[in-house]
């Protein structure tokens, strides 16, 4: 009997060209287990089967809760088989939060998790019984076959909101597959082997995995929630690392604390933040041999929309590293205020077209219709992203970035919308106004939250009196810690008796900033207390 034909489109079938053309290599290595592609193929079939019995069927969001493992790579090519979209979330995020994601989902049926599971859920928990070696080794069960097309839902990806809501990101199969379908990127695919260190709810980790599982290359799962040096150190000279995906934040610190680390690598890729020219220049002078790329992208254009591979001069200019040219199946525009294109040179907010865009926003066509628009190019009318990102293409059509138009931050490669920090921090009783703003390091850098609070008469009455500098007389922290995730709790939390302002009456945030980088140098960065920190660093943008 034929074998039915795979389209690259979708991301099972680009995985399961490779359990057919080499069902014997390695595509997955976790601690001291090695799966080859025929066994992760087998048991994403097996666990299909087991879904589909509990009403997973096309159109479905399907909330997984395990953590990185064999076992939750298969599950989520089992879901795409059938149809359905996963989205994979952090059983160690606060009670609420995980409440108000799966009220967005629409109360799924069936509720992915390998351990109790904090919530008062009314659907069914479903685990893998077997491991993906026992479960293949079961044999065949027929699931039914989904048949998704490449602009069907594959993930949802949850990040932080404006309103205090985190938004969901819809991302089709297209937005996945789009940069590995008519070509391998360098250090991708047969004979490369790269750590899967993105955290599984973050649109990252879709590029470290499915990236190298489409092309036929190794994804090495790594254990905790940052891959460090001495880590590095053991994959290259245990599993033959030769690809690398960190957060610039890492990368900097990769390069000032252990720059021999990436020493038998082939090739870096760094982005979700701004990349230091210092920290670029050291390691090219350090490395010669291994090629660097600088990867920019939102979540709403899944992974990168532009790269770079990362050169001596760029490190010299006064505008800092170039964002790069688009990656394959992707546009950029960059828009004056009346929605026309700029000429090279001219700077103006950058906005992302192509395959990689969301479909929008889950249940939130306001926000989609807002962040998605029409835009007329020269020669055509495309849907595009607004990045809310400053920046300018030059001559040769190369991307540069100067800053952001709005709040957005990015820390440690994570989205922060200020103003769901603020909303969180305003429903404490006796708040009357709060701020955030950044903390930066030495060179400007984001490193970090700082909110200031004002109390109403009743908060002041439960302080004791007037607030002083420096205190958190409310205990605004302790309630952030309880219902945000790490990455949103700032470092800095003090109340005032008044936020400052401009002599035009605006809120002086250069004030408040100073006011936090005076805090942070008085006593060390907190974090709550549900997650020791990786290393002693403080709470730590593209």
């Amino acid at each position: 009997m034929a074998e039915s034909p795979l389209d690259a489109s979708l991301v099972h079938h680009a995985v399961a060209r490779h359990a057919r053309a080499i069902p014997d290599a390695v595509a997955l290595v976790h601690r001291d287990t090695r799966i080859d592609y025929a066994t992760l193929h087998a048991a994403a079939g097996q666990y299909a089967a087991e879904l589909a019995e509990h009403g997973v069927g096309p159109g479905g969001i399907v909330p997984l809760m395990l953590p990185r493992s064999p076992e939750l790579v298969a599950v989520q090519l089992a879901v795409l088989r059938l149809g359905a979209a996963y989205t994979s979330l952090d059983v160690r995020w606060p009670t609420p939060r995980l409440r108000q994601v799966l009220g967005m989902l629409a109360n799924p049926t069936v509720l992915v998790a390998d351990r109790p599971v904090p919530l008062d859920h009314p659907h069914v928990v479903w685990a893998p019984r077997n491991d993906p070696y026992r479960a293949a080794s079961e044999g065949t069960r027929q699931a039914p076959a989904g048949h998704p097309s490449p602009a069907d839902p594959a993930a949802v990806i949850f990040t932080s909101g404006t309103t205090g809501r985190p938004k969901g990101v819809v991302l089709p199969h297209r937005a996945i597959t789009r940069i590995f379908r008519d070509g391998v990127p360098i250090g991708f695919g047969r004979g490369n082997v790269m750590p899967q260190a993105a955290p599984p709810w973050w649109d990252m980790y879709a590029y470290e995995l499915f990236g190298q599982l489409m092309t036929g290359g190794t994804s090495v799962l790594t254990d905790g929630d940052h891959l460090l040096p001495q880590m590095l150190r053991r994959m290259v000279a245990e599993q033959g690392a030769t690809t690398l995906r960190l957060t610039t934040t890492l990368f900097h610190l990769f390069v000032d604390e252990d720059p021999d680390c990436f020493t038998g690598l082939r090739q870096v890729y760094a982005g979700g933040e701004r990349m230091s020219p210092g920290h670029a220049a050291a390691f090219l002078a350090r490395h010669p041999g291994i090629t660097l790329v600088n990867g920019y992208g939102p979540a709403e254009s899944c992974m990168h929309a532009t790269s770079r591979a990362v050169r001596p001069e760029d490190c010299d200019r006064a505008d800092g590293i170039p964002l790069g040219t688009p990656v394959p199946h992707t546009e950029v525009a960059v828009l004056d205020p009346d929605g026309r294109s700029c000429p090279p040179g001219q700077a103006g907010e950058i906005h992302v077209t192509g395959e990689g865009l969301a479909l929008g926003y889950l249940d939130e066509p306001e926000a989609t219709a807002r962040a998605f628009i029409s835009v007329e190019l020269p020669e055509t009318t495309v849907r595009a992203y607004r990045t809310g990102d400053f920046g300018y293409l030059d001559e040769a059509g190369t991307l540069h970035f100067l800053g952001r138009t709005d709040r957005q931050l990015k820390i440690r490669g994570h989205r922060v919308e200020a103003g769901e920090i603020e909303t969180a921090a305003a429903s404490v009783a006796g708040v009357r106004s709060v701020a955030v703003v950044p903390l930066r390091g030495t060179d400007s850098s984001v490193t970090g939250i700082a909110l200031f609070y004002t109390c109403d008469e009743a908060g002041a009455h439960q302080a004791g009196g007037k607030p002083g500098e420096g205190h958190d007389t409310l205990h605004v922290h302790k309630h952030l810690a309880a219902v945000l995730p790490d990455y949103l709790v700032p470092a800095v939390t003090c109340a005032l008796e008044d936020l400052p302002l401009t002599p035009n009456g605006k809120l002086d945030r250069a004030a408040l900033e100073s006011t936090a980088s005076r805090q942070r140098r008085r006593r060390p960065a907190r974090r709550p207390a549900r997650r020791a920190p990786v290393r002693p660093i403080e709470r730590s943008e593209s």
